[in-house]
């Protein structure tokens, strides 16, 4: 039963990146829930990759390769060292801390919307910060979002852009997943069970992003992310 829950989880990070851009911000911290880190953190970012890869092939058109170059530079860095703070840092420390900007994001977001553009110092901190938050939690894309959006308006280069991004990024966590030995046979067989709902999940959210109404969307996500987060900590502290 909990197998089936955490790929409906699958399912529904799949949906969000597919159509917004970002979705592993939500699967991360309900996925851990389920399954823990040492399941979640590879097979999420094997389903990722596979989703980036997906849109990329149809949406390819639309990439600013000019950003994707900025933003792969910049998140590489972060990713690389977040991945080797995340050896030599106790978990359930890292639990609370992901929980808690979890947390801080649903809330920021949901009561607090940006109502003008950031500046350029803001954007190039949130990057960084993006590139940390991936190699640590495979959940860059809120922070990612900060400079994103601003950078690229139009709907389709954002989400074409992104989701090259995550692409490059996540192929270069799952290398090291298997250089670190990371995966096993278990990992290996949920990976691949979870083709399935990455398939319908990223089928669906193409389809919504051609129809989306964003903002009553994008409300209800951050509310699941409160929750998600509120529980992370508490059952970590």
């Amino acid at each position: 039963m909990v197998e089936v829950l955490f790929f409906l989880v699958i399912l529904f990070g799949v949906f969000l990146q597919s159509s917004v851009g970002f979705g592993t911000v939500v699967t991360m911290p309900l996925g851990i829930l389920l399954m823990g880190m040492g399941v979640t953190k590879p097979v999420v970012t094997f389903i990722a990759l596979l989703t980036g890869i997906t849109v990329l092939i149809t949406e390819y058109r639309y990439i600013n390769w000019r950003e994707l170059l900025k933003m792969s530079g910049v998140m590489l860095v972060g990713v690389l060292a977040a991945l080797w703070v995340a050896g030599r840092v106790k978990m359930n420390f890292l639990l609370v801390v992901y929980g808690a900007v979890v947390v801080g994001i649903g809330v920021k977001k949901l009561f607090f919307p940006a109502k003008k553009q950031t500046s350029p110092a803001v954007q190039n901190t949130a990057l960084a910060i993006a590139g940390i938050m991936q190699g640590l939690f495979v959940s860059g894309g809120s922070f990612l979002a900060v400079y994103a959006v601003d950078r690229m308006p139009d709907k389709r280069e954002f989400r074409a852009t992104t989701n090259a991004l995550w692409a490059i990024l996540n192929t270069v966590m799952l290398i090291t997943y298997f250089v670190g030995g990371q995966v096993d046979r278990k990992i290996l067989i949920m990976g691949a069970i979870a083709i399935v709902p990455m398939i319908l999940g990223t089928w669906l959210g193409g389809v919504f992003a051609k129809r989306i109404q964003q903002q009553t969307f994008l409300k209800l996500v951050y509310i699941i992310l409160i929750a998600s987060g509120v529980v992370l900590l508490v059952s970590n502290l």
